[in-house]
């Protein structure tokens, strides 16, 4: 049987590690799915140039360039509700990213819209809201595809880095009037993760694991 594990990051740096990490461990780049917010371009331009030069070189190279880097298949979308975003692997093929509905397209959106893409992969209707919003709030999305046989191995991989505690940041957002994903919602500007999960003063559990990194058997 084969899943999906996915996991979100407040920074792009530890889904950087993540990816690293993975492909380290022996998975195929192409089974590392991986989605981030792009409200100003920055990663879009990275996907046209495939480099970044100047002043912004240094810096960008080692965050952005290589977690991108360490992808493949990466494209630029604009997504409902969310706004422009990059997408790699198995993520930017459920998305659309490779498949012509990528930045300045007519109608600038997937086809079924992004929970609908997630539910394709497995994740369950009510858990592919908690993903998305996440997204649109700046978090960075990352996926494997692996077999029952390395499922333990990419879980265990995913959960080094600082994963958010998906359950808790949705109690968050609840406390404050959200109640799901909305499509139709006006992205949110360039700015920092304002409600940022501190794990370094958590002690977390095997249940809070269980929280952090998800599989879900595909269909």
């Amino acid at each position: 049987m084969t899943s999906t594990i996915l996991a979100t990051y407040d920074h792009v740096e530890d889904a950087r590690r993540v990816i690293d990490d993975l492909t380290e461990a022996g998975f195929k780049r192409g089974d590392i799915g991986l989605a981030l917010y792009d409200p100003d371009n920055k990663y879009e331009n990275y996907v046209d140039d495939g480099d970044v030069s100047g002043s912004e070189g240094a810096s960008f190279g080692a965050s952005f360039g290589g977690v991108l880097g360490a992808v493949v298949g990466l494209g630029a979308i604009a997504i409902p509700g969310i706004g422009p975003i990059v997408a790699a692997g198995p993520l930017a093929a459920a998305l659309g990213a490779l498949t012509g509905a990528a930045i300045g397209a007519t109608s600038g959106a997937v086809a079924g819209g992004i929970t609908a893409s997630l539910i394709d992969m497995g994740v369950p209707e009510d858990e592919t809201h908690y993903y998305a919003e996440s997204l649109r709030r700046g978090a960075a999305l990352v996926s494997v595809t692996a077999h029952e046989t390395d499922r333990e191995r990419a879980v265990a991989i995913l959960q080094q880095h600082k994963p958010i505690n998906i359950d808790q940041r949705v109690a968050q957002w609840r406390s404050r009037g959200w109640e799901g994903f909305d499509p139709m919602s006006d992205p949110y500007k360039a700015e920092p993760l304002a409600e940022g999960h501190n794990h370094d003063e958590v002690e977390w559990d095997e249940e809070d694991y269980r929280r952090t990194v998800r599989d879900y058997p595909m269909p």
